[in-house]
């Protein structure tokens, strides 16, 4: 009968077994303790900052530092102090601490987009801002509520909802778009249908234009000799109408010479007036005698051989003179 391989081994093998498989997982223990101190940065020199709050927001102690993503600290300590507001003390790494400058602020966030662990986030200073020592005060800037978030949103709906009121509109004024896309697309049915006369009659419009576009150096010659007559008419006219002042000065020269004339011919016909009648009453008593002295002797004889008289005018025989229009 065999025996086991631990009945074989003395007492000492034994103990060195035993202690081995206790050494190695007490080796194991501080080597992973000393990587965790490591990842919590235990060894590294750190400072404190001290901030107030009106309530803790979920801050708890051991909630993180982070600036720009990086954690360089985590929360110490929350106290309500007796104005009833929040004490926060921060631990920070002292190698960041050139990062946190007296310009800088803090704010709540979460380590996710909208749920996960409280934390505090610190905005980096700027380079010509002193570094905020051991102890020093931080700014912080508390998230808002929900009744000042929904002050703020309340625009932002009515906005959306004129944005809604507008889309309404403009899928009526789309609809509308539709229908007259539609009628249109009518109209260019029938206009296709139409199409083969308007190319017959554009047809029709090319050949009479090409007509006249071979015509146009006969109408180009006719317009230039119409011109040409056109230009010596205006010279014939330009001159005539040169010539017009003298004329009309003639013309003004001989209107006065003729109303000269006829003021002399008035003064004439009154001056002529008394002789006319001078001369029609001497003519009467000449024709009186005649006839008297045709019925005296020797006269009358004469007379009767001479024949029958000749016929007399009852007007005298200067009546042609129209003496009456002179004395009427």
């Amino acid at each position: 009968m065999k025996m086991h391989y631990s009945h074989q081994l003395s007492g000492n093998r034994i103990a060195q077994i035993v202690g081995t498989f206790i050494f190695i997982p007490i080796l194991v223990l501080i080597v992973a303790g000393i990587f965790m101190a490591k990842a919590e940065h235990m060894f590294e020199r750190k400072y404190r900052l001290k901030t107030s709050l009106s309530k803790a927001y979920g801050l708890e102690p051991g909630a993180p530092v982070v600036v720009s993503g990086i954690r360089i600290g985590r929360v110490e300590q929350i106290d309500l102090n007796e104005r009833g507001t929040v004490d926060v003390v921060m631990q920070l790494i002292m190698r960041y601490q050139n990062m946190v400058r007296e310009n800088s602020e803090l704010s709540i966030t979460k380590s996710g987009i909208v749920v996960g662990q409280t934390q505090i986030e610190v905005a980096s200073g700027t380079e010509n801002s002193p570094v905020l020592a051991d102890g020093a005060f931080i700014h912080a800037v508390e998230p808002k509520d929900i009744a000042d978030l929904l002050s703020e949103i309340q625009p932002v709906l009515a906005a959306v909802k004129q944005t809604l009121l507008r889309f309404e509109g403009i899928t009526q004024d789309l609809q509308g778009s539709v229908k007259a896309g539609g009628h249109a697309l009518e109209q260019v049915s029938i206009a296709t249908q139409e199409l083969p006369a308007l190319v017959a009659s554009m047809q029709r419009t090319v050949a009479s234009v090409e007509e006249t576009t071979a015509s146009l150096p006969d109408m180009t010659a006719s317009v230039k000799r119409t011109l040409g007559i056109v230009d010596r008419l205006t010279t014939d006219v330009q001159q005539t109408t040169r010539r017009l002042p003298a004329v009309i000065d003639s013309t003004q020269t001989v209107l006065e010479s003729v109303k000269a004339l006829s003021a002399s011919v008035n003064d004439i016909t009154e001056e002529l007036r008394p002789v006319v009648q001078m001369s029609q009453v001497t003519l009467t008593d000449i024709s009186l005698l005649v006839r008297g002295a045709k019925n005296t002797f020797p006269f009358s004889r004469f007379v009767e051989n001479a024949g029958p008289a000749p016929m007399t005018r009852k007007d005298p025989a200067f009546k042609s003179l129209r003496g009456d229009l002179i004395t009427r």
